[in-house]
């Protein structure tokens, strides 16, 4: 039940990040309104790239994970159950991942984007 859960956790992150992803990329629904500020659209077409590549990583880390210990019953070396669902690199990813993003956010809000 817990490599289940851990699983499902990892999922819900990775699309958590996109969504916010996703948020930050939209702009104004109409075009040359000042109301809404936004960063430049190069900006947010890199940093919605990086979030998708990084989601794209750590999702496909996982499924081979999953699938490598038998749906999280059997650890591919040593047979019992296995420790983790991903590997410690993972987790260092994500947390870079989720500091670069807030890093942006931060600096588009104090430059006034």
């Amino acid at each position: 039940m817990q490599p289940e859960r851990t699983l499902l956790a990892w999922q819900r992150t990775i699309a958590l990040m996109v969504v916010v992803g996703l948020l930050f990329l939209r702009g104004s629904l109409v075009p040359g309104d000042d109301n809404v500020p936004e960063a430049p659209l190069v900006l947010r077409v890199a940093t919605m790239t990086v979030l998708l590549v990084l989601g794209l990583v750590l999702g496909v880390h996982l499924g081979l994970r999953w699938r490598g210990s038998e749906h999280g019953k059997r650890a591919p070396g040593t047979g019992g159950p296995p420790l983790h669902v991903a590997r410690p690199w993972a987790m260092a990813v994500l947390c870079a991942g989720v500091l670069v993003l807030s890093g942006v956010l931060m600096l588009t809000v104090l430059l006034g984007f």
